[in-house]
């Protein structure tokens, strides 16, 4: 039997704050929202989250609580990453868009349009998840409509032969994927992240919500789906019943792409990027992330953003604009964007910011 493991997004928040020495403002990405994705996890049947070798996060694990130290599974994609780069080596030299040794960014022509550098960008994260997802059987967060948009529309900017064929091999793989819903178990909102780890150990521990996890995981499979669905309706009523972790139990219908069974097209583009041979099922946790959002503006997370690496961004030299209630927003990883709210609002609070250090000077002087 297999478990249904889920690969690790970053949830960046955009941020904006005023430097005490200067007032010079500032605007940072805040990382510190990640465990109010939890819950979501959970739903989706989660029993490790497993994140990339890679991702910057790593250089965290030590400092991450014990519980949910103990469930995250960090794997080596150094093949993935190095097999995703031969494949996109001729749309790369096509644009001459240069790949950091280091830490892997892509590194464009000043004159690059936008839209064209978010979709190379797009198209090198998503064949790295797909990767991925078919070699350590996980699921992966792709929207495959973007996807697949991104693929015909660098298809159409690319003049070599070769890399048109790549593209549009790739793009017929996404195009296997239909919709399945079902019901899932949801924690209480108003439950604080430590509980919700400590809920998390526990479930997994669980011989039910193990069975549920493996029930989800054999949704992928057109074979095993009918049975599967039949499985999660009963599962779902016996998570939520389980007492002794927490009251107030919700279910959610969700919605999981997966394989509708047509044959896997034989493909040297797809070929060069895996090693298994069962398709990833894909997740959208654009929901999850609202919540996680509007969970963390109750929480004391606000005060200090956090880097994606989990260090503090200054160390208390910048006074930080609280989340704005009615206008913050946040996107998926793909877009590379966030909402750093409405000008109003932001106008508003840099002039208490600016009247705050107004206050404090003229107190030093006194």
């Amino acid at each position: 039997m297999h478990n249904n493991n889920i690969l690790y997004e970053p949830l960046p928040i955009g941020r904006i704050g005023v430097r005490k020495d200067t007032d010079e403002v500032v605007v940072a990405s805040d990382f510190s929202c990640f465990a109010h994705m939890l819950e979501e996890y959970i739903c989706f049947g989660a029993v490790e989250i497993v994140m990339p070798k890679s991702a910057p996060e790593v250089s965290t694990f030590e400092q991450m609580p014990s519980l949910l130290r103990k469930r995250i599974r960090i794997v080596d994609d150094d093949n993935e990453t190095e097999a995703v780069r031969r494949l996109l080596f001729d749309l790369r030299k096509e644009f001459s868009v240069k790949t950091n040794e280091e830490n892997q960014h892509l590194n464009f022509p000043k004159d690059t349009p936008g839209e064209l550098v978010r979709s190379i960008v797009n198209v090198h994260l998503d064949v790295k998840k797909i990767a991925l997802g078919f070699n350590k059987k996980i699921q992966i967060e792709i929207d495959p409509q973007k996807s697949i948009y991104n693929f015909k529309y660098l298809r159409e900017k690319s003049s070599n032969g070769q890399v048109r064929v790549i593209l549009a091999q790739l793009e017929s793989l996404l195009r296997l994927y239909g919709d399945v819903s079902f019901n899932a178990p949801c924690p209480p909102k108003e439950m604080p992240p430590r509980e919700i780890i400590t809920v998390f150990d526990r479930l997994i521990n669980d011989p039910n919500y193990i069975e549920y996890s493996e029930s989800i995981f054999k949704l992928s499979s057109p074979k095993k789906r009918k049975q599967a669905l039949l499985k999660l309706r009963e599962l779902e009523r016996v998570v939520r019943s389980k007492s002794f972790y927490s009251t107030g139990w919700n279910h959610l219908a969700k919605v999981i792409k997966v394989w509708t069974g047509v044959p896997v097209p034989e493909s040297s583009a797809i070929a060069s990027i895996i090693e298994g041979s069962s398709l990833p099922s894909l997740v959208n946790f654009q929901n999850a992330r609202f919540s996680a959002i509007e969970t963390w503006k109750k929480s004391n997370l606000t005060e200090e953003p956090i880097r994606r690496d989990g260090n503090p961004v200054a160390n208390g030299e910048i006074v930080w604009i609280p989340p704005l209630e009615s206008s913050m927003d946040v996107y998926p990883p793909s877009d590379h964007t966030f909402s750093l709210g409405k000008a109003g609002e932001l106008a508003e609070s840099l002039r208490k910011i600016a009247d705050y250090l107004e206050g404090e000077e003229e107190d030093n002087k006194a």
